[in-house]
């Protein structure tokens, strides 16, 4: 790739982020576990956002699913806090990493109701005001919990989804309406 300016002499190669560099890759980790650690300050949730977003053109899902791997052995080792997982549930595209930074973001057990609810609240909020850049991730991975009460919750933000976002959600689950999300989808259908 090449920038081209008509008023140029030469041309010359745009810089171009290599998978490969290990020393962004380095500092991209110490940025998510660093904004994940208890107390830590909200800036640093958006150094380590704004790194995320810079890589995440010239990653790979499969590569950034090698950090998220990386970034679930820091929470286990007890390096950093469920926190981690914020900026990876906000800044990535791919569902699949989306829907399991949201799951991690809201923590394993044992966790405390009151962090679970707060965890909660605050991934319904990326939904209601558009913050995340899968917002349908967030909303299938909240869905995927079979969570009645979770479920109320999210049909006040149905009509939030664009039309897209609405068949990408309502394809991730089978049409059995045997499970909280099942009856959830098909009372959506329903109503469309």
């Amino acid at each position: 790739m090449s920038i081209h300016s008509p008023h140029a002499v030469t041309t010359r190669p745009a810089y171009t982020h290599t998978s490969n560099d290990v020393p962004a890759r380095a500092a991209l980790q110490h940025a998510l576990i660093a904004a994940g650690a208890r107390g830590a300050a909200p800036a640093l949730t958006t150094t380590a956002l704004m790194l995320y977003w810079r890589g995440l053109q010239s990653t790979s899902a499969p590569q950034r699913r090698s950090i998220v791997e990386e970034l679930r052995l820091a929470v286990q080792r007890g390096e950093t806090t469920a926190r981690v997982w914020l900026p990876v549930a906000l800044g990535d595209t791919d569902p699949a990493l989306v829907r399991e930074a949201v799951l991690g973001y809201l923590g394993g057990t044992p966790v405390s109701v009151e962090r679970r609810a707060r965890a909660i609240d605050d991934a319904l909020e990326w939904i209601r005001r558009g913050l995340a850049l899968n917002r349908t991730a967030v909303f299938v991975a909240l869905l995927q919990l079979e969570d009645g009460t979770i479920n109320e919750r999210l049909s006040g933000l149905r009509g939030r989804l664009t039309v897209s976002e609405t068949a990408a959600v309502w394809r991730a689950f089978d049409a059995d309406v045997a499970t909280p999300c099942g009856e959830f989808i098909a009372e959506w259908r329903a109503g469309a």
